[in-house]
């Protein structure tokens, strides 16, 4: 058999020169260039020449031998599998529970406790017959959360729970209740010293529970494109990091307390490559700190703001992208949204279809057993250092403009994601993004479902506006019936 000599390939200047032929007088970036939101650029075709991987390491070369890289979060990946992360609201704790335990009796191994004004009965009713050695629980209620994370360990130590084997993270965001709410009690600053006194506290009983949540989601909910997501994330890492280095912990176990929860939709090679770079950029903050080995624990969580309430089935699809995006990049552990829970609370139905994703992706299709799958692809290596290095330019100027908190008093970053927003709402409504079964291919018949109401989840204590706060938005806003 005769091969082709690697020398007779065409080079990519061949190609442009070649496509530039066929263009003609049309331009090249008009018609072959995709410029997407942040300043993402997207090019018709790459190549060894345009990937930032050395020819080393794509032939299996050199490898990172330490720490969180854009490879994964660890050097040995998640070869056992990402964590399966199931949200549950917390309406009737014994319901709940049942809730609960039917779900870990069937696949998944945490849970997202979405737990409101709970106390430790409500804790004790709900997670009954729950082992809090095997499945991780994240109680998520209001304000900045220090009191229901207290209230948790409370009940986890009543269960007789070995703190050494408890498996938690304590969803304390007061930086993300800020931008979602407007305000926090007591002002920002000092929920900032409660969440780090908590956190000193936690470090020194618990090595398997996190303290702090940055949470993405806050803005990917609410239209923000990747970049300023990843530069709100990693901004907000810098106000905590500080927070908890002044409550006294040491730089290394600041980085283990914190949980990163990002946002994936239904662009699966631009969900991946935004994972990767999140853990690039993450090492940046964690080697400016001078730590050896930067810890990073990942959630991806398909956004709400992709899930319709018109023709909602097609929301399995979309979810199921998003759940691969988040294997193949890596995440730690994957949050599925219901393909209802755009209706209201999720019934039996809408948690298994979500559950089986994932089964499905992990037992049937294996995606966890080959360490970064898209690990030299030109297009999604140059992808993750072009999101990288754009996030690292937006956070430079968040950070010269106070960081995060200043940035929001300020209003920049809310003007930033509306004026992204309405953007996205008017390609939706020309039809310059298609939104299959809203703006394209609808089906109006036996799509309508019926669902029990979210519980309302006010913040009964008071608080002074400090800021604007970020509004989620569904895509589909304005073409609902």
């Amino acid at each position: 058999m005769d091969f082709v000599d690697a020398g007779e390939f065409v080079s990519q200047q061949d190609w442009l020169e070649a496509a530039k032929k066929v263009l003609g007088e049309n331009d090249f970036d008009d018609v072959l260039v995709s410029n997407l939101s942040g300043g993402i650029r997207i090019n018709p075709l790459y190549s060894g020449d345009t990937s930032p991987v050395s020819p080393e390491a794509s032939a299996g070369g050199p490898l990172p031998t330490r720490g969180v890289n854009r490879r994964a979060s660890n050097i040995s990946g998640r070869l056992n599998g990402w964590e399966i992360r199931q949200k549950h609201w917390l309406t009737d704790p014994k319901q709940t529970n049942k809730s609960i335990l039917s779900d870990l009796e069937r696949g998944v191994n945490s849970v997202e406790l979405i737990a409101g004004p709970a106390g430790e009965q409500e804790f004790a009713d709900a997670l009954q017959g729950v082992l809090l050695d095997v499945a991780a629980i994240a109680p998520l209620g209001r304000g900045d959360n220090v009191e229901i994370a207290r209230s948790f360990l409370s009940y986890a130590e009543s269960a007789h729970a070995e703190s050494e084997n408890l498996l938690a993270d304590l969803s304390c965001d007061p930086i993300g209740r800020l931008a979602s709410q407007g305000g926090i009690s007591d002002g920002i600053r000092a929920s900032l010293n409660r969440v780090g006194n908590l956190a000193s506290d936690v470090s020194k009983t618990y090595k398997n529970v996190t303290t702090v949540r940055i949470d993405g989601t806050v803005y990917a909910n609410a239209g923000a494109d990747p970049v300023t997501e990843l530069a709100a994330i990693v901004s907000t890492g810098i106000a905590y990091l500080r927070a908890l280095s002044d409550a006294g912990l040491d730089i290394e176990e600041a980085f283990r307390q914190i949980l990163i929860v990002v946002g994936v939709g239904s662009d699966q090679f631009l969900d991946i490559a935004k994972i990767r770079a999140l853990r690039e950029v993450w090492g940046y903050v964690g080697d400016s700190c001078e730590v050896k080995e930067t810890p990073a624990k990942i959630q991806a969580s398909t956004s709400s703001s992709i899930i319709t309430k018109v023709d909602p089935w097609v929301n399995i699809l979309r979810t199921t992208v998003g759940c691969f995006a988040a294997a193949v990049g890596g995440a730690d552990l994957i949050t599925v949204e219901p393909f209802d829970s755009a209706v209201g609370i999720p019934n039996d139905f809408g948690f298994r279809l979500a559950r089986n994703t994932h089964l499905v992706l992990m037992e049937e299709s294996n995606l966890h057993r080959v360490i970064d799958p898209a690990g030299g692809s030109w297009y999604v290596e140059a992808l993750t250092g072009q999101i990288a290095e754009l996030t690292w330019e937006r956070l430079q100027a968040m950070e010269t403009n106070g960081g995060i908190i200043d940035e929001l008093k300020a209003g920049i970053l809310q003007d930033k994601i509306s004026s992204t927003k309405r953007e996205t709402q008017r390609r939706i409504a020309d039809t310059e993004q298609v939104i299959v079964g809203v703006n394209q291919f609808t089906f109006d018949d036996g799509n309508e479902l019926s669902r029990d109401p979210y519980p309302d989840m006010p913040d009964v204590l008071t608080f002074e506006a400090e800021v604007n706060p970020i509004q989620p938005y569904r895509q589909d806003e304005g073409f609902e019936k």
